[in-house]
């Protein structure tokens, strides 16, 4: 006696069925994260797969958000870089944070772009906060304020402009 259809292809049926549950499992802790705070396609993507859910399915759910902008390696960029810049962090400091994070030199350049001036206002702000004194006195003053502005990631001849030469 002959199976009915159906009876035949209720296997396949089930495993479409898991894939879908799989895929809107992904879908709401993606959202979930989303709403927390922007995130790069690598940092979601990490995070997902680190939840037990499968490669293919994550790419697959990150194209989507990305399709509906609900996910964009742009903004986090943007977010990331004002965040860091009012915390006072340098360029250095920032670049490699963001490609830690996946994203790519180009992206990066772009985001980081600012004139020179606005590097050194930031690190002369940091470091006035920091100290007191207007300009370090010896060489000593000069070294500590240089190890600490190339510690929140400014570049040597930026701290040159900041702190003059001794």
């Amino acid at each position: 006696m002959a199976q009915p259809e159906s009876a035949s292809n209720l296997p396949e049926q089930e495993r479409a069925e898991q894939e879908k549950d799989e895929q809107r499992a992904v879908y709401v802790r993606a959202i979930r994260l989303l709403a927390g705070r922007e995130h790069s396609a690598h940092e979601l993507s990490r995070k997902l797969i680190a939840k037990g859910h499968s490669q293919p399915g994550v790419e697959a759910v990150l194209t989507q958000l990305q399709k509906l902008d609900l996910q964009s390696d742009q903004r986090f960029a943007e977010m990331y870089v004002r965040s860091r810049v009012n915390k006072g962090y340098g360029p250095i400091k920032i670049r490699q944070d963001l490609y830690q994070r996946g994203l790519d030199d180009e992206l990066i350049d772009a985001e980081l772009t600012f004139p020179a001036d606005r590097w050194v206002d930031l690190a002369r702000s940091i470091r006035g906060k920091r100290f007191s004194d207007p300009q370090p006195e010896d060489r000593d003053a000069w070294n500590t304020q240089a190890r600490f502005l190339a510690r929140r990631g400014f570049p040597a001849d930026l701290i040159y402009r900041v702190l003059g030469q001794l």
